[in-house]
């Protein structure tokens, strides 16, 4: 999803010129802060005041009181959200700049995989922190929208996608990810993620050529599949 950040830099120089503008034009907003849902544009400085902490699931808290002896059935027979209806608030809470509609979707232990980087996020804190970084980088007029999600499966979904500008195709900017979700105090939320992007640059049959190198390589070499 973010990795929209980093293939910009491989635009041409219109392309760039273009993106620029509009970088600097909501480099203004860098000082305003993260819409809630009490306020209007309040951002947060530090991801620490995000309340971390999941807030009760609403079907518990009105089913059962605190002097309610009797056991809560099992998390099956709640009503819980599907999937891709996660997913696509996941998506609303992004294009909204709203990451307070998010926290509830991620689990603590979240690991979320953007391949442009290294290193995987892991962790609800660090997860919001990149996302937080992500919004205010990029100019709200850019939003996602999705093109198909798959919505059979109850605990993984997998999503294609492309970025608009003011509501028009952004180019090189189509994306598929994917997502596992567990039940969690009640709720679905998403547990592991992972985001691929269009890349600017295409090799085309040239990647086949480097597959083919680096397979020989192997063959040759086989210790340096340890490294990798």
């Amino acid at each position: 999803m973010a990795a929209m950040m980093m293939f910009m830099i491989s635009f041409p120089t219109t392309t760039t010129n273009s993106i620029a503008q509009f970088l600097s034009s909501s480099s203004s907003s860098n000082s305003s802060y993260l819409i809630t849902e009490s306020r209007t544009s309040t951002r947060i400085g530090y991801i620490d005041r995000f309340p971390l902490r999941s807030t009760p699931n609403p079907v518990l808290s009105s089913k059962f009181s605190e002097d309610d002896e009797s056991s809560p059935p099992s998390v099956a027979s709640y009503s819980l959200d599907s999937a891709s209806d996660v997913v696509r608030r996941f998506y609303d809470g992004i294009n909204y700049r709203n990451l307070s509609t998010v926290v509830d979707l991620i689990a603590d232990d979240c690991v979320y995989e953007d391949l442009v980087f290294t290193q995987p996020f892991v962790g609800r804190k660090a997860i919001l922190e990149f996302f937080e970084k992500f919004i205010y980088t990029i100019n709200q007029d850019l939003q996602f929208a999705i093109d198909d999600i798959s919505g059979e499966d109850t605990s993984a979904v997998g999503v294609t996608w492309h970025l608009e500008w003011k509501g028009k195709p952004f180019p090189f900017s189509k994306g598929c990810s994917f997502y596992r979700l567990e039940v969690v105090d009640g709720r679905r939320k998403i547990i592991y993620g992972r985001d691929i992007v269009e890349p600017a640059v295409k090799p085309g049959d040239l990647a086949l050529v480097a597959i083919r190198g680096v397979t020989w390589l192997l063959q040759q070499f086989p210790q340096l599949a340890d490294r990798f």
